[in-house]
């Protein structure tokens, strides 16, 4: 067993390479470690998936942990193949999810447990699964895969992507003036998010138990709402008001920057008052709020309450059903699916377009249009007093484009497996931004459950793809591709190299 995980002495491994295996063992790791939590869990009801739980999840760690010690890192890792390393560590725990979904039996159909899986780790509030039949184990896992797509959301925005020279204005580094940064450096940052997380997610179970969820249910919503993924157990913990106060507030936290939390925590109240973004946040939902009251004719102070529950439900992606309240104008179901595309503040585990981008997106049409009228214009873009470079405004254009092409393309896949026009683009916004539930044009609700498989394959790259936040899946994308190609090439001149030497 010694021998078994000791590295070997084998000569550095290339930069792609190392991080794919990495990844790879990063990934398996991840969900084996909460495979274990869930078995452990298991055991203390039923204990029918504690056996299926417990085996494959050694065995998959077992074999991480092989692979995480053969991997020999060269001295410098490309920036790219990092993104790519990242890509693959959450698709190892996504393929492992389904695994363990078809090892316990909760799902017999591959595509069944491909989907579940994909929407647990993405943090997408879509599911097939009866929830009444799970045991505690399946429960927990399904709860915890989106605490850790939650946490991986995080790591990546505010500690690897600034790291790696990509969205540095979003990132909270400077030190000056006596200022306590979130992310003075990567390890620095991916420490910090972690505390946060951990400790948020912790107030919000003892909040759920407090409120008189339970211990089970309080450990699944918190879970769910530190993620922003809207799972939700067996029952209806969310009809008591006690519970959903609990949940507005920890939806509008979790749908908040993390760089906001950190300063709340750390007493630097001056960064928040500047804050744009946030902001815009609150005047988002405070405006959302209103209008969707309107349009569903909000009475008394309950239904303001479940009015604000589900606008805060669509904005911060999260994805908690509640039921309309009142007969719902056209308009109200149209509102919920643009603030879910929109999504709210950059730097938090909500999905979405984000806040950020599209006050960029704003501010650079505003400049377009200046320049129409004066064209030796020289002006740069400011949000909040974060100055952008002309590389980032690329790059929240070039993020624009591929949020839209990914909600058309995913919109014209589903519709042509079956689905109308209108279930269609609210299904491909809701996978494109990690969000959930999809209603009808009458408030009601759709269960992902009804549609054909097809139908929901179709929707798992988008929700994958939105989860990583766009650029570092397609940067992943267009690794692998480039690598194919070259040793397609390669094949192809030894080939007409050998060809050469039979003649």
């Amino acid at each position: 067993m010694r021998t078994l995980f000791r590295r070997t002495s084998n000569p550095d491994w290339g930069s792609l390479s190392s991080a794919v295996a990495t990844g790879a063992a990063v990934g398996g790791l991840g969900a084996s470690t909460l495979g274990l939590a869930s078995g452990l869990l298991d055991l203390t009801s039923s204990g029918a998936d504690a056996w299926s739980l417990l085996s494959g999840s050694v065995v998959a760690g077992l074999a991480s942990v092989w692979l995480f010690r053969r991997v020999r890192s060269p001295r410098r890792h490309e920036a790219a193949d990092i993104l790519t390393g990242v890509t693959v560590a959450f698709l190892g725990m996504v393929l492992l999810g389904t695994l363990l979904y078809l090892l316990t039996g909760t799902l017999t159909d591959p595509r069944d447990a491909l989907f579940e899986s994909a929407a647990g780790f993405s943090t997408t509030a879509l599911t097939s699964l009866d929830v009444d039949a799970l045991g505690r184990g399946m429960l927990l896992f399904r709860a915890g895969s989106q605490w850790v797509g939650g946490l991986t959301a995080l790591l990546l925005g505010v500690a690897i992507l600034p790291a790696l020279s990509t969205d540095r204005e979003l990132a909270d580094r400077h030190t000056g003036t006596g200022r306590k940064p979130l992310a003075p450096s990567g390890g620095r940052a991916a420490g910090n998010v972690l505390r946060l997380y951990v400790g948020f997610t912790l107030l919000l179970g003892i909040g759920y138990l407090v409120a008189g969820a339970g211990p089970l249910g309080s450990v699944l919503l918190a879970a769910s709402t530190a993620s922003t993924g809207g799972f939700v157990g067996p029952g209806q913990p969310l009809a008591d008001p006690a519970v959903q106060w609990v949940a507005i507030l920890g939806m509008f936290v979790a749908g908040a920057s993390m760089v906001i939390l950190w300063r709340i925590v750390t007493l630097q109240w001056q960064g928040i008052r500047r804050s744009a973004e946030f902001r815009t946040y609150l005047l988002l939902l405070s405006a959302g709020t209103l209008l969707l009251g309107w349009w569903s004719e909000a009475g008394g102070p309950d239904e303001w309450r479940e009015t604000l529950f589900t606008l805060l439900s669509a904005v911060t992606t999260t994805g908690f059903p509640m039921e309309a309240v009142g007969p719902w104008a056209t308009a109200a179901p149209v509102l919920l699916l643009l603030a879910a595309a929109v999504g709210p503040m950059t730097g938090s585990t909500g999905g979405g377009f984000q806040l950020f981008r599209m006050l960029g997106l704003v501010k650079l049409a505003r400049r377009e249009l200046m320049r129409q009228l004066h064209p030796s214009l020289i002006a740069r873009i400011r949000i909040g007093g974060v100055v952008l470079s002309e590389a980032s405004v690329g790059r929240i254009v070039l993020q624009q484009f591929l949020f839209v092409a990914i909600v058309v393309g995913t919109t014209g896949a589903v519709g042509i497996l079956g689905l109308d026009l209108a279930t269609a683009l609210a299904a491909g916004v809701h996978a494109a931004a990690t969000a959930g539930p999809v209603r009808a044009l009458d408030g009601t609700f759709l269960e992902a459950a009804s549609w054909s498989r097809p139908v929901r394959l179709a929707l798992v790259p988008a929700m994958l793809i939105g989860r990583l936040a766009l650029y570092p899946a397609l940067v992943a994308i267009g690794t692998a591709a480039t690598g194919i190609q070259n040793r397609l090439r390669l094949r192809w001149r030894w080939n007409a190299l050998a060809k050469g030497r039979d003649r």
